[in-house]
């Protein structure tokens, strides 16, 4: 190709490189109707930073176009019971297309749906369900309080296997004499 079109596509390259850098794209994203006062992580760099900081994590998958989603988004939103749990979790909000293709619709792909992560560990910790809920959509709520009640449950499993593995540790530990 001529050298002017080499110089185009150079800039928008450039262009295009220097844009990103701006944008400062650490991962983080907006609220999605779920609150802007959370700091809300996409899936991937969520993910990552779960198991950086060994923090649980909170996934939300939902749909733009999905009615019960947009229900569930304000509830969210305004709950003083979930921003009270919400520092002890990395939030992660993941919206559309960027659902994960496999591993997160153990009982269906049902939206919106909430689950949590065991970053310590890297595992879907898939027995914390919504309490009281219908059974065979156990990721499914629909009220901050439920939802808060489940990071509870989170939060406290999380510290129980903490805790024991301390206390494996401890045992294990040689003595000084």
């Amino acid at each position: 190709p001529p050298l002017s079109v080499m110089l185009k596509i150079l800039s928008v390259v450039a262009l295009a490189c220097l844009l990103a850098v701006a944008s400062g794209d650490d991962g983080k994203v907006k609220g999605r109707g779920f609150g802007d006062d959370y700091d809300w992580w996409g899936f991937e760099a969520g993910i990552k930073e779960a198991q950086s900081t060994g923090k649980p994590a909170m996934v939300v998958i939902h749909k733009s176009w999905c009615g019960a989603c947009k229900r569930l988004g304000p509830v969210v939103a305004s709950s003083a019971a979930i921003q009270k749990h919400a520092g002890d979790f990395v939030m992660i909000n993941v919206l559309d297309d960027e659902e994960p293709k496999s591993g997160w619709s153990p009982d269906g792909g049902y939206i919106p749906r909430i689950f949590f992560y065991d970053g310590k560990h890297g595992e879907l910790m898939s027995d914390i369900k919504c309490e009281g809920c219908n059974p065979k959509y156990g990721y499914f709520y629909s009220s901050d309080a439920q939802v808060a009640a489940s990071m509870e449950r989170a939060a406290k499993k999380v510290k129980a296997a903490e805790a024991t593995e301390a206390e494996a540790g401890a045992k294990t530990a040689p003595t000084e004499l």
